[in-house]
């Protein structure tokens, strides 16, 4: 007989699973690479709404979600954050990709979507590398997904895709 322990599901805070019924946001649990919620409200820079971290994986996501965003310039709120996340050194690129609305509707469910590849503060991490997932959907608000990591995997691609808008494409139009 073969026994295997298969990892617990991960146990949200009343608040971040609120938050994600007032913006309307599907939150894909990792069931692979052991995550665990860790226990890091808030840094010089950010408060979190919750924060998973795989040492198998050696991967953490953290997460702000603001239902209450309701600017129309969801851009200048991404481009602040990343600017704010990434080192000040200057022989390190910060990478920006904003979704043409088509894609970002059909991925995350959103009006909006951008991505960003930066090398992070080392007051945030001691990750090398980080990735910086923002989303907006009108009327529903905003959500920050923050990816760091060592090496860039596979793990890093799918975790993009973490949280989204209910509904999709559909309910957009």
């Amino acid at each position: 007989m073969v026994s295997t322990s298969l990892p617990a599901q991960i146990i949200y805070s009343h608040n971040f699973t609120k938050k994600l019924h007032r913006a309307g946001i599907d939150f894909v649990e990792p069931v692979e690479g052991f995550y665990k919620v860790r226990l890091l409200k808030k840094d010089d820079l950010l408060k979190y709404d919750m924060v998973i971290q795989s040492k198998e994986k050696d991967l953490e996501m953290r997460f702000v979600l603001d239902p209450k965003y309701k600017l129309d310039v969801p851009h200048l709120s991404f481009f602040n954050l990343a600017t704010s996340l990434a080192t000040n050194e200057q022989r390190f690129n910060i990478k920006l990709n904003v979704y043409p609305p088509s894609e970002a509707k059909s991925l995350y469910g959103a009006d909006w979507a951008a991505y960003s590849d930066f090398i992070p503060k080392r007051t945030l991490t001691d990750k090398y590398y980080a990735r910086l997932i923002s989303i907006f959907r009108e009327g529903l608000g905003m959500a920050h997904q923050i990816i760091l990591f060592n090496r860039h995997e596979r793990e890093v691609d799918v975790r993009s895709h973490t949280i989204s808008f209910r509904g999709g494409e559909q309910d957009l139009n």
